[in-house]
């Protein structure tokens, strides 16, 4: 796990999940990476972590951070390249048979076990990215999960500053991305 911190106490921490030796699987490892190359317009308390295939490493990278955006590969009915966001509860709510990662332990089996041991942050948000195959050795994503790295970027970018705001006015801002964000 590698992380990036812009300051010693953040208020957001983006996660990238994945293994990015399987192809699209590492879609959350590049998203971080190419943060990385913009941190100059990411706010100063924002943590970039490549979180990898962390299973139940992830309940750390919960801890002592009021608000986390994950970025993970899924494998659902949607179309390679198509980018989804979740709530916390939108993850638990759905079945922990593989619904929403690819990796062994489950996002929603960390997020239900992290309220019943550690002090939960105020908000979690997931983009998780449609892939089509992640059974091949390959650091290379695909062209349409390529594609939609730039998608993410802007969907992550406008998440920050939807949280930095109710930060600022108080409140959570997980009740207003229906309005603000596109679909």
């Amino acid at each position: 796990m590698l992380k990036k911190k812009l300051r010693s106490d953040p208020t957001i921490r983006i996660l990238g999940c994945g293994n990015p030796l399987i192809g699209d699987d590492g879609i959350g490892i590049h998203v971080i990476e190419r943060l990385k190359e913009m941190h100059d317009k990411l706010p100063d308390d924002v943590e970039l972590v490549d979180a990898g295939v962390c299973g139940l490493d992830m309940l750390n990278l919960l801890e002592d951070v009021s608000r986390v955006i994950i970025v993970d590969a899924i494998k659902g009915a949607g179309d390679a390249g198509s980018v989804h966001r979740f709530s916390a509860e939108d993850i638990k709510a759905a079945s922990s048979a593989n619904a929403f990662s690819m990796h062994d332990t489950s996002l929603a089996d960390v997020l239900c076990i992290s309220e019943h041991i550690q002090k939960m942050p105020e908000q979690i948000t997931v983009f998780g990215i449609e892939i089509g195959k992640a059974d091949e050795i390959s650091l290379s994503l695909s062209d349409k999960v390529q594609d939609s790295v730039d998608e993410i970027i802007e969907l992550i970018l406008d998440e920050i500053s939807i949280m930095k705001a109710f930060e600022l006015y108080g409140g959570d801002s997980s009740d207003c991305h229906q309005m603000l964000l596109p679909s």
